[in-house]
């Protein structure tokens, strides 16, 4: 796809591409960084600086919120350079980007389905700290302040309450 030598394209792991190291040493690229790759390198030779000038108006956008289609809206280009100028923007942030499999995995770890509310960013943030303080079970299930199923102190009087239940049965028991 991107139509250079091996020795090129191991130049460009860690500038322009991440990829992931597998079995043997084998490099692994995503598809969506190849296309980003493709898309920039072409940019620069049709555009020339003009290039730079709209990374920067792009990344402006960005930096005030603004999503890849607003982008593009706003700034009339073609949606696959906006893309991934946006890629280039998330990594350079030290952000993260998380596609719609990525999501839905999320959802499947912690709930077993996706129901697809998830939409935004602050959807699965919110989701995973609901998920966190609601729904695990690491917190303590009787006095919530200790994060296990059940705290020392709470096991100990669960303990207590159980061993004086099966007295009181065998005493009845006897009688």
């Amino acid at each position: 796809m991107l139509g250079v030598s091996k020795s090129t394209l191991r130049r460009m792991e860690g500038a322009e591409l991440q990829p992931t190291i597998g079995p043997h040493n084998i490099r692994m690229f995503h598809e969506e960084e190849i296309r980003a790759v493709v898309v920039t390198r072409r940019g620069r030779t049709d555009a020339g600086s003009d290039v730079g000038e709209l990374a920067a108006e792009a990344f402006e956008l960005f930096d005030r919120g603004l999503g890849v289609v607003d982008a593009v809206k706003q700034l009339r280009a073609a949606p696959e350079l906006i893309e991934s100028l946006h890629l280039h923007w998330t990594r350079l942030r030290g952000s993260m980007l998380i596609s719609a499999p990525g999501r839905s995995a999320i959802c499947a770890a912690l709930l077993g389905w996706d129901d697809g509310s998830l939409k935004t960013e602050a959807d699965v943030v919110a989701f995973i700290k609901k998920w966190v303080t609601d729904e695990s079970v690491r917190q303590c299930g009787q006095c919530k302040r200790e994060w296990a199923c059940f705290c020392r102190e709470c096991a100990k009087q669960w303990g207590l309450r159980q061993a004086m239940d099966q007295l009181a049965e065998t005493e009845a028991r006897t009688l």
